[in-house]
């Protein structure tokens, strides 16, 4: 369970997280909203890589504030900007992931083997992540979340980048990963969160102004982002 305890954040004067509670129990979460409207703020507060002005959350049970590492232990996050070591090969990559993970070698080499050809990067294991495209950097990323098989994986609009076989392929991916664990995605593509979604909420200028299951959200819209406009207009520019 991601649960979350009127969590704000601020930056200065600046409110970017207001108040925010919000519980996930299991399946795939999408969290939408405009540019700037608290999304990554939100989900870096969650992996713990900034802390909260007040309130609080937890996963699987375990604080955000008490306990860091244990949270850490448990989930998998991809960033908006993929963050990759460009000294290293991909495969050097995923290997140094996965032993920080304590994945074992042969689990390792497994998982390696299979994401490589899932994603279509095999070929590119053993080029420097330096030389790789924006693209292949973005599903190396996706590929280090995911190797270790977390309860919880985080992504930070996951599919940027990525061409439209590998964008097919990695939703399917998080749709069927969500079935046994629990994944909290940011985006702001509402087709993708209608394609994957079991839950969805929406925050504007740091607030949560709608949540709850796809078809509750959606209501007597048409469509996903025909809700999303509708609410966003409701709380004004």
């Amino acid at each position: 369970m991601i649960e979350c305890i009127s969590l704000t954040k601020k930056f200065g004067n600046f409110l970017a997280l207001s108040d925010l509670n919000l519980t996930i129990n299991h399946g795939v979460f999408g969290l939408l909203g405009t540019n700037g409207a608290g999304k990554t703020t939100t989900i870096k507060i969650l992996v713990t890589l900034l802390k909260p002005t007040s309130g609080t959350a937890k996963i699987g049970g375990y604080d955000i504030r008490e306990n860091p590492i244990e949270v850490k232990k448990r989930i998998g996050y991809l960033p908006e900007v993929p963050m990759l070591f460009d000294h290293l090969t991909g495969r050097e990559f995923l290997e140094l992931m996965g032993a920080l993970r304590g994945v074992s070698e042969e689990k390792l080499e497994k998982r390696i083997e299979f994401l490589g050809k899932l994603l279509g990067i095999t070929d590119y294991m053993d080029v420097l992540c330096s030389v790789h495209s924006k693209g292949t950097r973005q599903k190396f990323a996706f590929a280090s979340a995911v190797l270790h098989e977390p309860d919880y994986l985080f992504l930070d609009e996951p599919l940027l980048g990525m061409d439209p076989k590998s964008w097919a392929i990695t939703k399917d991916y998080i749709k069927k990963y969500g079935e046994n664990h629990t994944v909290f995605l940011s985006t702001h593509i509402t087709l993708l969160a209608e394609a994957i979604c079991d839950t969805v909420g929406i925050i504007h200028r740091g607030k949560l102004v709608a949540s709850g299951k796809l078809k509750e959200v959606m209501g007597d819209a048409h469509s996903l982002e025909e809700a999303f406009v509708s609410e966003i207009d409701g709380v004004g520019e």
